[in-house]
């Protein structure tokens, strides 16, 4: 009976997946096995480290499937009034767990060689794999995982914690399996103590959850809900923001006037919803404060080699630097679907343009806006770029040059229900482009000047047949009624 219960609990993943959208799952399998061709191809002599990474992170990665559907099914109400469901819960997870731990250590001790032994890799990958389980479900254990190590290298606890490391080094060469079953032991009562028994606590944790599924399925979709969804400290964070916004609708309400600017000033708040430009702004300069901060911690405790360890994060700083400047603008179209049902209003605010001259206002307020953001995000990688002397991070500001007309000069009236691909398709060709020209000049010396000159002219090009296929189609708002 419960291997039966386990079969229907652990299989639920797969019987519940999206059979009417498999592309997505086609392609990131494509993609990782590419990756382990491209890998075993430049470096066949290490295809056991290959082999081995691949395998350690198949399983993770299933062990976060399957937690994440355990936590589903771990109901309140099934909890507390269905006999057994929670215990079954508990035992399937468990066995997973057991599983995947010992496949993720037992692989790569076969393959290499000079890995530690096989208790110590058991124990690393069941702790890992249980605290993966509760980062799904305490959303704020992975800013530990994040910031943990800078604060803990950075404050100096490693050496101040060295004795005690020592001591339980000592103590487990010395009692290896003793202290490796302590340590299961240990592990595996906190994987149990993930589910829930129905109380009061167990209904509020799964609300919060359910939150967040909402929120993350929304923003696959190109939805940004919130930060409510993050519950109280996601509320704390966000005042400011609702604050800022706030006074922002207060200032255009108190300055309205029956022309076409006033009305589209006022007409953006609806339109963009969470993705406004107020917001977005504010957003990325908290983004960037926190990053700065981090840096500099890190790099103060650093010490010795700070501009070695700058140059060599150079590239991985430019990504993160231009992932938050540019990838906002282009959800901008997409949040034009999710607040249609209040455009049919917006038509009849007195000033409103119609017909041409609604589908001009509406496409040039969204180029302005990412035309802003890509001045300033350029700006922030010109001065990285002379702080690292590598002017090739330039090359991620061209390579989003060309993608903006085509992703934000869609005509509204023919858009239809945005999805993952639509969401996820202007960020991979921006990747994939800015990567393209940052290989080009960094290792094959094509000029910079060059690069520029070719990406400002495809621009042109396909902004000009963009906007003449902008203009030409039919109104605007509300969006999709065409589709």
């Amino acid at each position: 009976m419960n291997a039966a219960a386990w079969n229907q609990m652990l299989l639920a993943p797969w019987r519940q997946r999206d059979r009417m959208a498999p592309w997505g799952r086609r392609l990131l399998a494509a993609l990782m096995l590419l990756s382990i061709a491209a890998a075993l191809y430049v470096a066949p002599g290490l295809w056991p480290q290959v082999v081995a990474a691949s395998l350690a992170l198949a399983a993770a990665t299933l062990w976060m499937v399957l937690i994440g559907s355990l936590l589903v099914q771990n109901h309140p109400h099934a909890a507390r009034f269905v006999p057994g469901h929670a215990r079954q819960l508990r035992q399937a997870a468990l066995a997973a767990w057991a599983l995947l731990s010992a496949t993720a250590a037992v692989l790569p001790w076969l393959l290499l060689p000079g890995t530690p032994s096989l208790p110590a890799l058991l124990l690393l990958s069941a702790a890992v794999l249980a605290f993966a389980a509760w980062a799904v479900r305490q959303w704020m254990l992975w800013f530990l995982l994040s910031f943990g190590p800078a604060l803990f290298f950075g404050a100096g606890l490693d050496r101040r914690l060295a004795p005690l490391w020592q001591a339980l080094r000592a103590l487990w060469e010395a009692q290896t399996l003793p202290v490796l079953a302590l340590g299961l032991f240990g592990l595996g009562w906190a994987v149990a103590r993930l589910f829930g028994d129905g109380d009061a606590a167990h209904l509020q944790a799964y609300a919060c959850r359910a939150r967040l599924q909402r929120a993350a399925r929304g923003g696959m979709n190109g939805k940004r809900d919130d930060a409510g969804a993050f519950g109280r400290p996601g509320e704390w964070l966000a005042r400011p923001f609702d604050r800022a916004a706030a006074a922002w609708l207060r200032h255009t309400l108190a300055t309205a006037r029956p022309d076409e600017a006033s009305v589209m000033q006022r007409a953006e708040i609806v339109l963009h919803g969470q993705q406004h430009w107020l917001r977005q702004a504010l957003g990325t300069l908290f983004a960037l404060g926190l990053a700065a901060l981090g840096f500099l911690f890190a790099f103060t405790m650093a010490g010795k080699d700070l501009q070695g360890h700058w140059q060599q994060g150079a590239y991985g700083m430019a990504i993160g630097l231009a992932s938050m400047g540019f990838n906002p603008g282009f959800s901008l179209p997409n949040m034009l679907w999710h607040s249609r049902r209040e455009q049919a209003l917006l038509r009849l605010l007195p000033g409103m343009p119609l017909g041409a001259r609604q589908n001009h206002a509406l496409a040039w307020m969204q180029l302005r806006q990412c035309l802003v953001a890509w001045t300033l995000t350029t700006a922030a990688l010109a001065g990285l770029a002379h702080a690292t002397g590598d002017t090739s991070l330039l090359c991620l500001a061209l390579g989003t040059l060309p993608l903006s007309p085509g992703a934000l000069l869609r005509p509204p009236a023919r858009m239809k229900a945005p999805s993952a691909w639509t969401v996820a398709l202007p960020i991979f060709g921006f990747l994939v482009l800015g990567w393209g020209l940052y290989a080009l000049q960094k290792h094959w010396s094509v000029p910079l000047p060059l690069l520029a000159a070719a990406s400002v002219a495809a621009t042109l090009a396909v902004g000009a047949w963009c906007w003449r296929r902008a203009l030409r189609a039919p109104d605007a708002l509300p969006a999709g009624r065409c589709a």
